[in-house]
């Protein structure tokens, strides 16, 4: 977790990596998933490897595209392999880091209202070229509406309830700078 967190500009000293990162409007997703999920969230992720089936491995996804991945070892070790590879030695685990709006909230329901809410409806707003919405707005019909839409145009779950997975695609798709997996090209570039 501490290289994922240098890529963040982070120096963790902190044996929960996880509450140290929330202090500085970080969370971590923990989640499950393969290739796919990993190539539609496009962040480094820390995976959890099946090579040994007593003790599970680490490693951190920082590149991927469609030849490959790039992954580098506790130690520091980089190593390129093919996909077939990597989903052959993938758990299935992998915990990334994401940033939240202030006052952010596990899930943003129907009803909700909030700092959570206004960020929602100015980000869904700005995607389809809206009228700025008014702040304390609850997330009523039309927005949830509006967001089951954006969530099915993303092949995200379309259920109207803004999760992680939710606020990181509206991030990328907003234009905030994140760490972002490399396509292969482009980290090799220069070398």
């Amino acid at each position: 977790m501490r290289q994922l967190a240098g890529l963040w500009g982070l120096a963790l000293t902190d044996r929960d990596p996880c509450g140290a990162a929330a202090r500085l409007n970080l969370r971590c997703l923990q989640t499950r998933g393969g290739i796919d999920e990993l190539r539609q969230l496009d962040r480094p992720a820390v995976l959890t490897l099946r090579d040994n089936p007593v003790i599970p491995g680490y490693v951190l996804l920082t590149a991927l595209d469609a030849r490959g991945a790039t992954i580098t070892a506790p130690g520091g070790k980089t190593e390129r392999m093919t996909l077939e590879a990597l989903a052959a030695r993938l758990d299935g685990e992998f915990t990334t880091y994401w940033r939240a709006p202030a006052n952010w909230r596990d899930q943003v329901v129907a009803g909700d209202r909030g700092a959570d809410v206004d960020w929602l409806a100015q980000r869904l707003a700005q995607l389809y070229e809206l009228a700025a919405p008014a702040e304390n707005q609850p997330l009523d019909a039309a927005l949830r509406k509006r967001l089951r839409d954006f969530q099915a145009s993303q092949q995200l779950k379309a259920d109207g309830v803004a999760g992680p997975k939710t606020f990181i695609r509206l991030y990328q798709l907003g234009g905030v700078q994140e760490p972002r997996l490399v396509a292969q090209s482009t980290a090799g570039a220069g070398k």
